[in-house]
């Protein structure tokens, strides 16, 4: 079963790690994928992606939010079945065949199970939907603007596929994008002019490595970046009362409260309990009243336990 691990630096000794299988894609020059998205740097001119606000949502997102992730090879829940306790929904996952791999190019090989009309039945009931791109297996660190430049027109093609999307979510740590920022810059600079200053940009960092915490700063001080949200599962160590508030505070402390949100988990065996989520937001939004919210791991387990996550946490936001 896949599961959205990354590693990211020395994080990758306390992560206990599960195959995210993954799959062709990223060469360079044209391709297209199963789903029909073409990628590559020759594809920008093949694509017709209409006007730029098709990618663009219909307002800013609220002070206050939850979110979860809808795994795209997991069929046991549709999209639309998502709950309206969330306020944004993140399409998991555009691949790009491996870490490191290919000219920088992203594809959507997930068009059969997630529809145009189920994404924009979501969008239209008020929904957010954002694009994770990366994953466990699916690290890419950008060092040119060619590579970033194919990362750029592969995302605008998808979202053209899709009929438009809100944001997107970048998880592309496994290949040490902390190291240099000026790239993944680049990149959401061109995203947000493309689609205006409401595109969101989000990212799932691990808690506990500086270079991700440093780039989030680059980011966030760059003026692109909406939020981080720390992941605290799928791995050790967010079972103990206090942790992962007193985490929260260092992210906080670097990139502002309003520029965070917490990674938690639902009905999930390698997460946070229930208990624990709600001990842990109620801590950390005690100290930090303008933080974002929190998202789950994942939607479709949410579902499995009768929303019971989302209903508690919603409460509490």
């Amino acid at each position: 079963m896949k599961r959205r691990l990354f590693l990211s630096g020395s994080a990758g000794a306390v992560l206990a790690l599960v195959g995210c299988g993954g799959g062709g894609g990223g060469g360079a020059g044209a391709e297209t994928t199963a789903s029909g998205v073409s990628t590559g740097a020759s594809f920008a001119q093949a694509v017709s992606r209409g006007p730029a606000s098709a990618g663009a949502g219909t307002g800013p997102l609220p002070a206050r939010m939850l979110a979860c992730y809808y795994t795209g090879w997991d069929r046991s829940f549709a999209l639309t079945d998502v709950p309206l306790d969330f306020s944004v929904v993140y399409l998991f996952n555009a691949e790009n065949g491996g870490t490191n791999n290919g000219d920088g190019s992203w594809y959507w090989s997930y068009g059969a199970n997630i529809s145009t009309a189920q994404i924009q039945e979501v969008r239209a009931r008020g929904q957010k939907v954002v694009l994770t791109v990366g994953g466990a297996g699916q690290g890419f660190n950008y060092t040119n603007r060619a590579q970033s430049t194919n990362c750029v027109n592969s995302i605008q093609a998808i979202i053209a596929s899709m009929g438009g999307i809100d944001g997107i979510d970048f998880n592309n740590y496994e290949a040490g994008i902390g190291t240099d920022p000026g790239e993944m810059i680049w990149i959401a600079q061109q995203l947000i002019a493309a689609y205006g200053p409401d595109f969101i940009i989000t990212t799932p960092p691990q808690p506990n490595a500086g270079a991700d915490l440093s780039l989030c700063q680059a980011m966030a001080n760059a003026g692109v970046l909406t939020y981080a949200a720390p992941q605290f599962y799928d791995w050790s160590g967010f079972n103990e009362p206090g942790y992962i508030s007193s985490r929260i505070q260092e992210w906080a402390a670097a990139l502002g409260p309003d520029k965070i949100m917490l990674g938690l988990s639902a009905n999930y065996a390698n997460g946070p309990s229930m208990g624990d989520c709600l001990r842990e937001w109620s801590a950390a939004a005690a100290a930090h009243p303008q933080l974002r919210g929190t998202f789950c791991w994942n939607a479709q387990s949410n579902l499995a336990g009768g929303n019971a996550w989302g209903s508690a946490m919603k409460s509490m936001l």
